[in-house]
C-alpha cells in the first residue's frame, strides 16, 4: 500500500475495464513479483460486490485498488490491495484511490470499511488515517495453512464461519470466529482439518486467520508450527455515517 502526499484530480480515478488487466498484472509483477489472476479480475469488475479502481497518470495506469464485500458477520467493505507505481508517487494518487473506493462502498449499504495493514507500513497507515480510518493498534499475526486432504467426517463448531475469498492474487478461505469462540484444543484441530480439507477439494491456495498476539498462547502449538507466519498487522476501520 502506498501513500502519496499531494491531492490528485478525482477524475483520474475510474473503475477498471477489461483492457486494464495487463497493466494491473505488470504493476503486480514490478512491485511484488506476483501474477494477476485474470479470471478473478474479470469477475471483480463485472460484480457489484467486488470492484477494482485504477488511477490514470498521463496515458498510463499508475496504480490500482481492489475491494470486495465481506458478508460475515456484519456487511463490510474490505480494501484488499492498493499499489501505486514509484514513478507516479507524490501526486496524491494513493489517497484518491482510497477515497474513490469509500465513495463506492458507501452506496452498498455497508456500515464499515476495513483494511489490514502491516505494522511497519507507515506510508499506508498515514494514507488510511488521512481519509478517516482508525485502528485499535492491536497487533495481529496472519497465519496461513496449506491444503490437506482429510477423509474423516468431522464438523466445525457452529460459532466458526468459513468465508471463501477470491482476490486478484489468490483464492483462499478465511476463518472467522476462531478466537471469539474460545475453542478447546480438540475443536481447534477440527476447525483446521475442515478448512484445509475444504480448500484441497475447492482448489484454493490456502486458509488463514488473524490471531491477536495476546491470544497466541491459546492456540494448539502443533497448529502454529504447521502454519506460515505472514507477519504482523493492525486492523483499520472506517465508519460510514
Amino acid at each position: 500500500m502506498e501513500m502519496l502526499t499531494e491531492e490528485a484530480d478525482m477524475s483520474d480515478i475510474r473503475l477498471a475495464r477489461l483492457g486494464d488487466a495487463q497493466a494491473v498484472h505488470l504493476i503486480l509483477q514490478e512491485t511484488w513479483g506476483e501474477s494477476l489472476l485474470f479470471d478473478v479480475f474479470n469477475d471483480h469488475i463485472a460484480s457489484p460486490e467486488h470492484q477494482v479502481f485504477v488511477a490514470v497518470d498521463g496515458d498510463k495506469i499508475a496504480g490500482f485498488l481492489s475491494a470486495f464485500l465481506v458478508h460475515s458477520p456484519v456487511l463490510q467493505w474490505e480494501i484488499d490491495l492498493i499499489i501505486v507505481r514509484s514513478a507516479s508517487q507524490g501526486k496524491g494518487i494513493g489517497t484518491a484511490l482510497i477515497e474513490k473506493a469509500l465513495t463506492y462502498g458507501s452506496n452498498l449499504g455497508v456500515r464499515w470499511a476495513k483494511a489490514s495493514i502491516r505494522i511497519d507500513n507507515y506510508a499506508s497507515q498515514r494514507a488510511f488515517s488521512k481519509v478517516g480510518f482508525t485502528t485499535d493498534a492491536q497487533v495481529r499475526s496472519l497465519f496461513i495453512w496449506d491444503p490437506l486432504a482429510d477423509k474423516s467426517t468431522i464438523d466445525a463448531p457452529e460459532t466458526v464461519r468459513f468465508i471463501p475469498v477470491n482476490t486478484l492474487l489468490y483464492r483462499g478461505l478465511w476463518i472467522e470466529g476462531f478466537i471469539a469462540s474460545q475453542l478447546s484444543l480438540n475443536e481447534q484441530h477440527n476447525v483446521m482439518r475442515v478448512a484445509r480439507n475444504r480448500i484441497f477439494h475447492e482448489n484454493r491456495l490456502n486458509t488463514g486467520l488473524f490471531i491477536p498476539d495476546s491470544f497466541k498462547h491459546t492456540l494448539a502449538p502443533d497448529l502454529l508450527t504447521a502454519a506460515t507466519d505472514f507477519g504482523q498487522y493492525h486492523r483499520w476501520q472506517y465508519a460510514f455515517g
